[in-house]
């Protein structure tokens, strides 16, 4: 889990922007004790207008893990996430998170342009006071980086010369553990490197299944399969039950003739002119007896929820750390609130982090009784920069409302808008 977060120079985050996820104790059900005394909020919420910078904080924590876990093979590759604000472009993005694996505390800084990581330093408390993971400082191009290791790994000089020898500047030390074979001393990095890669996902989860490849793998793994059959259930869709089927494809032939003469390799054009496809068919029931509808009929809103129960279930049965980007886009109110239920009283060691335009939310008692969970986000006028502010730091007395203040624009991050009347005259 995050226990707090920041980025600096980053898209429309030009000045220091920060997330905290601490709390003060076991309030209520959306708090859980990830060390001892130790308490972080589960869920995140941010809310603003569009264009205002909430999808780039998600951005910007999926970054900081990105690059914590993700190795380069050349030395001329660049930092894809190196996106600065515009009117700082040539000063370095600068990034923070604390969190929290396998029940140790992790803190990371790292500093980073376009071609090289500048700096980064990754502190553990693996006893529960600070120790030096590994510190790392950019000497110059084609120049070994100056690495530092903690005493506490005691890694063997051999296994620290190695890691040195293929840490490039454009990637993290840690990295470094899935590049090349080492000894058995580079187990603490492992098992970091590990926890990260099983348990912190990018945005919006693997965007690369498609929903039939999401209900087959649920439909072959028994206790999945009862998940999501329960999940759509309860939301009220008239779906109890969903089949892995296989349906014919029809391709004209000038369909063909075009596939057969695109420049793609022959196993993509033996693909797109499969004679079938694998869909799923879902079952619905009526007083006058069950049927069978196809993939293809089904809702929009349908199958954006069945996308996010794929985050929902690693939820509930792990430690698993999602960022979904605008949740309640095509969900009806009370199933979004109702999908946030199920994980804040089914997890327990996993955080949800979500932008949102469902104001509704903030009317709900479990949210406005929390408003260390919520955050305003708006964009500076003068600067053009966004600008968080947490739902607890506006002095607001708990009787009040906050969805209340957020709607008469209390709490800023709402859109001013313009006249209804358009003049198209010179």
């Amino acid at each position: 889990m995050i226990r707090d977060f920041w980025v600096k120079n980053f898209l429309s985050i030009r000045d220091r922007q920060s997330l905290s996820f601490l709390a003060k104790g076991p309030a209520s059900e959306l708090v859980t004790e990830v060390a001892d005394g130790v308490f972080l909020y589960k869920l995140g919420i941010l809310y603003g207008a569009n264009a205002s910078g909430k999808s780039n904080m998600l951005l910007a924590i999926n970054e900081v893990f990105r690059l914590l876990v993700q190795p380069m093979s050349d030395t001329t590759d660049g930092i894809s996430g190196c996106i600065p604000f515009m009117l700082t472009k040539d000063e370095p993005v600068e990034m923070h998170v604390s969190f929290y694996a396998n029940g140790i505390r992790y803190d990371y800084d790292i500093a980073f342009n376009e071609r090289h990581i500048l700096s980064e330093v990754l502190h553990y408390f693996p006893n529960r006071s600070k120790a030096l993971f590994y510190e790392r400082h950019f000497v110059g191009e084609n120049v070994q980086a100056e690495i530092k290791f903690g005493p506490s790994l005691q890694l063997l000089a051999k296994t620290q010369e190695s890691i040195r020898e293929n840490t490039l500047n454009n990637h993290s030390v840690l990295s470094v553990c899935i590049k090349t074979a080492l000894k058995e001393d580079i187990a603490p990095f492992n098992i970091l490197h590990s926890w990260i890669m099983n348990n912190y996902h990018e945005v919006d989860g693997d965007t690369r299944k498609g929903v039939v490849e999401i209900l087959k793998e649920a439909y072959n793994d028994p206790k999945k399969r009862k998940f999501y059959n329960t999940m759509l259930q309860k939301a009220d869709l008239n779906i109890f039950d969903y089949t892995p089927v296989t349906e014919d494809r029809i391709a004209t032939a000038e369909f063909r003739e075009r596939i057969q003469n695109e420049p793609i390799s022959e196993e993509m054009k033996e693909m797109l002119l499969k004679p079938t496809t694998d869909s799923v068919a879902f079952a619905n029931h009526s007083a006058g007896g069950d049927f069978d509808i196809p993939l293809k009929w089904q809702s929009k809103g349908t199958l954006k929820y069945i996308r996010i129960l794929d985050a929902l279930y690693d939820m509930v049965t792990g430690a698993h750390v999602y960022y979904l980007d605008e949740l309640g886009e095509d969900l009806h109110n009370d199933l979004l609130y109702y999908y946030l239920n199920v994980f804040i009283f089914n997890s327990i060691k996993s955080q949800l982090i979500i932008t949102s335009q469902e104001t509704t939310l903030l009317s709900q008692d479990l949210i406005n009784e929390n408003r260390g969970i919520v955050w305003f986000v708006e964009k500076n006028r003068e600067t053009a920069s966004s600008e968080y502010a947490r739902g607890d730091s506006f002095g607001l007395h708990k009787n009040l409302s906050l969805y209340n203040s957020y709607r008469i624009g209390r709490l800023g991050a709402k859109p001013e808008l313009g006249s209804i009347f358009i003049n198209l005259e010179d």
